[in-house]
């Protein structure tokens, strides 16, 4: 497939920087301002907007079973990677939007528990907490596929590795909350490295 693409024009695709989502933001104890506390429970449209694109994903999945090319096996790794991230992304939303509005304390712990395990249990399988559970993660699946893209994906996806592995040695609470936006950006731009490369063909 290298060679079939080899005189493929990428449009130009932006670096994107994403040190600045890892940065975290410590919230225990802390009273939300009516601002902060707005932004976390107008999540809505973001929710429905993903929810909208999963039936697609699955029905690429779908379409790619019988397709034994190498593009269609670059598909069946990066879209299932794609949905894992996203439904989870969407499932933290939906929790930390109900554990904002709870009004009780059991309901506030009750979706906290939640939100912790939606969290910690993505991280573990998106990377892995330790070099065991990463050979088995999505992250070490993708990286089965990287020599299929141009440099800027490599360079990213290097960087993003590099703050992911830095991330799995701090303390387990919110890791996946701090990598989904950053994860996410950089499956947006594999798919759009993938539709250049259809087109191409």
């Amino acid at each position: 497939m290298n060679e079939e693409f080899a005189d493929v024009q990428y449009a130009q695709i932006r670096e994107y920087k994403y040190v600045q989502w890892f940065n975290e933001v410590q919230y225990n104890g802390k009273t939300l301002s009516e601002s902060e506390r707005k932004e976390f429970i107008s999540v809505d449209d973001t929710i429905a907007q993903y929810s909208e694109g999963l039936p697609l994903m699955i029905s690429i999945l779908e379409d790619t079973k019988e397709q034994h090319d190498e593009y269609h096996e670059i598909d069946r790794t990066v879209v299932p990677v794609y949905l894992f991230v996203v439904i989870t992304m969407i499932d933290s939303m939906v929790s930390g939007k109900y554990f904002i509005l709870a009004d009780r304390d059991y309901d506030r712990r009750f979706m906290r528990g939640k939100l912790f395990v939606i969290l910690n249990e993505g991280f573990k399988k998106l990377y892995g907490f330790n070099m065991m559970s990463h050979k088995k993660s999505e992250w070490e699946r993708l990286h089965l596929i990287m020599k299929h893209f141009p440099e800027v994906i490599n360079r990213q996806y290097q960087e993003l590795t590099s703050l992911l592995e830095k991330q799995s040695q701090t303390s387990s609470c919110g890791k996946m909350n701090v990598i989904m936006r950053p994860i996410l950006t950089q499956k947006n731009y594999i798919n759009q490295d993938k539709k250049r490369l259809l087109k191409a063909k």
